[in-house]
């Protein structure tokens, strides 16, 4: 049979399954055949080898200093001979090599040959190698680069990845009637809460001011809440069906999606259930199945999926107002969406397509990694360098490289289907949030309203 990959993706050579581009070349055997990493010790340009290198004859790379030597490196022979005893007289910017052809100039590391064949251009290793320099900021540099981080993050000494400061960044899983807690560093496990047996939660979102966890109640149809310090419940809203669930957490708002009614709908954070309901409709009119939400409190924005006829990522201002397509091609069943605000990357898994995605937060710059173990997303988040997600037909919980789609691993595998996760970023008395706080109008008196504050920055 004849196997047709996608654009962004590329055959092996049996011709029995497609690897993603950015695994060619890149030290590990992906294809069953190894041909994604045939010949890739003769690549001659690959990002990050040095530039003094010498192409011989065979398409090879050899080190400039072994060219002309009096011994044969090239398996053709083709580093000695010729003009190797040619002195060189050339005006070359930094380096000046003999070789076979006569004189060649060579530029240092960072830099590359210009087309004069003389002077050296740098190389921008920021923009060429984008997430492959540095997991956060990069700052280009004539002949190299440095790697910076965000508040509330720390460098790691290999002057590369950012790691958080703080508390231990934890992992909340709903499982069942349960949320878990799990220990991002430690592997530390406990259960956070725990609801009457009956019950599922099942999405869920968590307040980084008040040390608040809400779910969504399916038994009930209501969205519940408890405090972590106190232990203290409550019930926000009722009478509401959603698949997603999201906190504004500066905006002090919650919001939630209603895929058959077509609907994005809000309340406030501090709502007390009395048997009327408080809440407004935001979106409402050409939304086709809302499914997975996500909000940027900091920006006041929010993102979500449609999952109907036409699937599609959407965003809007945080009031319902500015709505646009993010992304409209290349989607089958969008389920699960995450914000990597420190990449300002939107990432999601299709379980239609089985593969995981990102994005810039205006839509460009998509990645693809099809991967065949992505079977029924519920819910994603990121941390730092990884993707989790919760798999319901597994009843697990997975996690791979952000970037690459490999090194998965389980983290947990519980005797019940896990549903809604989130990572709680900035939780306790961290100087990363108010060092991060933004433009959402509504953080302050709530925004002059007497009830219900949207922003729209």
């Amino acid at each position: 049979l004849h196997l047709s990959c996608p654009r962004t993706h590329v055959s092996c050579r049996d011709g029995t399954e497609c690897v993603a581009q950015e695994y060619l070349c890149d030290g590990e055997k992906d294809c069953a055949d190894g041909s994604d990493e045939d010949g890739c010790s003769q690549l001659c340009n690959t990002p990050g080898r040095s530039h003094f290198l010498y192409h011989c004859g065979l398409g090879a790379c050899l080190n400039a200093s072994l060219v002309c030597d009096g011994s044969q490196d090239c398996a053709d022979g083709s580093d000695e001979g010729g003009n190797c005893s040619v002195p060189c007289k050339r005006s070359c910017a930094h380096l000046c090599y003999p070789s076979p052809q006569g004189p060649r100039c060579w530029c240092g590391p960072g830099y590359r040959l210009a087309e004069d064949g003389l002077s050296c251009m740098d190389i921008d290793e920021c923009t060429e190698w984008g997430e492959g320099a540095c997991s956060q900021t990069c700052l280009n540099a004539p002949g190299s680069y440095s790697c910076g981080c965000l508040p509330g993050y720390l460098l790691e000494p290999d002057g590369h990845v950012c790691k958080l400061t703080g508390p231990e960044p934890v992992l909340l899983v709903a499982v069942q009637s349960e949320v878990l807690s799990y220990g991002l560093r430690s592997g530390h496990e406990e259960v956070l809460l725990a609801t009457d047996k009956d019950r599922v939660i099942f999405s869920l979102d968590y307040d980084l001011v008040e040390r608040k966890v809400f779910w969504m109640d399916l038994a009930t149809e209501s969205i519940r809440w408890q405090d972590l310090n106190s232990g203290k419940k409550g019930t926000l809203v009722k009478g509401v069906r959603s698949d997603c669930i999201a906190v504004d957490w500066l905006g002090r708002n919650l919001y939630w999606t209603d895929g058959a009614a077509g609907q994005v709908l809000a309340t406030r954070l501090g709502t007390a259930w009395q048997g009327i309901p408080e809440y407004t409709v935001v979106m409402d009119g050409d939304l086709d199945q809302p499914h997975s939400l996500v909000v940027q409190p900091l920006a006041g924005l929010l993102y979500w999926s449609e999952v109907g006829s036409h699937p599609r990522l959407m965003e809007a201002t945080m009031d319902g107002s500015r709505r646009h397509v993010l992304l409209a091609q290349g989607l089958g069943w969008p389920t699960a969406l995450a914000l990597d605000l420190p990449t300002q990357r939107i990432f999601w898994l299709d379980e239609k397509l089985g593969s995981v995605s990102s994005a810039r937060l205006d839509g460009t710059s998509v990645k693809v990694l099809k991967l065949g173990w992505v079977r029924s997303p519920f819910a994603a988040a990121v941390c730092e360098g990884q993707l989790y997600w919760s798999e319901r037909k597994t009843w697990s919980v997975q996690q791979v490289d952000k970037a690459s789609g490999k090194n998965r691993t389980t983290l947990l595998k519980q005797h019940g289907q896990p549903h809604g996760l989130q990572v709680p970023t900035w939780g306790g008395p961290n100087p990363a949030v108010p060092a991060l706080l933004g433009t959402n109008a509504c953080a302050k008196n709530n925004g002059g309203c007497a009830q219900l504050c949207l922003p729209n920055p």
